[in-house]
């Protein structure tokens, strides 16, 4: 017997956390799927291509994540899903196995992201793509679920740890050595970048790890002022969670004037921890090629 496909372990892992009615670590509930897809202990070993897991556990954590966009699962603990109440009623209403398409159709309802909802509404309408296509949306949709998993982890280091990962991540996208300063009595600052080699001219940065308290106005007014005592005129607050509508137009408009304030939120930050390697690796890559008819044509 082959592993189920993707779609087949939607509701077997939905099913697995309103039984449990807790938080599950992703073990916990790949453990419980033997028995809810009739897995044979073959089937537990098949590997994907790239040999890195197996495509049980590969279509776990792909399952989790879809389930989490589509609001039937959260993970108020990191990396242990819990069944939501709109996960509950959707098992108490729906018979059968769940599909791509209602997924995307609920995940479109969960999240006002014009981008998300774009590739929620491709998976729904996948087979009518080319396999260029196809491999563009399934690559971008990897990214997403690569960028919720980065983003879970960061929100669960220490504060100070997640000082040191910005300053480390700003190093990497490309500003001179820079050092963390967060401590009692820093002003509000938690870390200083030289934006030049010789260290003429500095960024100060302010990072605050919160789940999902967002960041106001006061915070924004706050660390432009502690900018004051050091003569700067240039700094990036970066948050893993979101800024309010008035955070970011209080930035604005400071940075209209004498200084230049840049807000980073969550999901912003992960995409740049990606794209810049701090906390991620390289798995497999993939090279696409395509016909040169230029060659054929001077033959």
């Amino acid at each position: 017997m082959a592993v189920p496909e993707a779609n087949r372990f939607y509701r077997a892992v939905l099913e697995i956390a309103a039984e449990a009615g807790r938080s599950l670590s992703v073990r916990e509930i790949i453990e419980m799927l033997p028995a809810k897809l009739r897995l044979l202990e073959e089937d537990l070993k098949e590997l994907v291509p790239s040999k890195t897991q197996t495509r049980v556990e590969n279509r776990t954590y792909w399952s989790i994540s879809k389930l989490k966009k589509a609001g039937l699962l959260e993970v108020p603990v990191r990396g242990q899903p819990k069944i939501t109440r709109k996960g509950q009623e959707f098992l108490a209403h729906h018979q059968g196995e769940i599909q791509n398409s209602e997924l995307a159709r609920l995940a479109v309802s969960e999240q006002s992201n014009d981008d998300y909802s774009r590739l929620a509404i491709l998976d729904e309408i996948t087979d009518d793509f080319t396999p260029d296509e196809q491999l563009a949306t399934s690559y971008q949709a990897h990214l997403e679920m690569l960028a919720d998993e980065t983003l879970e982890n960061v929100k669960g280091i220490s504060p100070s740890g997640f000082e040191r990962l910005v300053v480390e991540l700003l190093a990497r996208m490309g500003y001179g050595d820079g050092n963390v300063v967060g401590r009692s009595g820093d002003q509000g600052i938690d870390g200083i970048l030289n934006q030049d080699t010789l260290g003429l001219e500095k960024i100060y940065v302010q990072a605050k790890r919160f789940d999902n308290a967002q960041i106001g106005e006061p915070e924004i007014r706050n660390f432009s002022g502690s900018l004051d005592p050091h003569g700067a005129t240039k700094g990036v607050f970066i948050t893993t969670s979101t800024f309010s509508a008035s955070a970011r137009q209080t930035a604005e408009n400071i940075s209209r004037g004498g200084k230049f304030i840049r807000l980073i939120d969550g999901s912003e930050l992960a995409g740049l921890m990606i794209s810049h390697t701090v906390g991620v690796v390289t798995e497999i890559t993939y090279e696409v090629k395509k016909l040169d008819a230029n060659y054929f044509a001077e033959l």
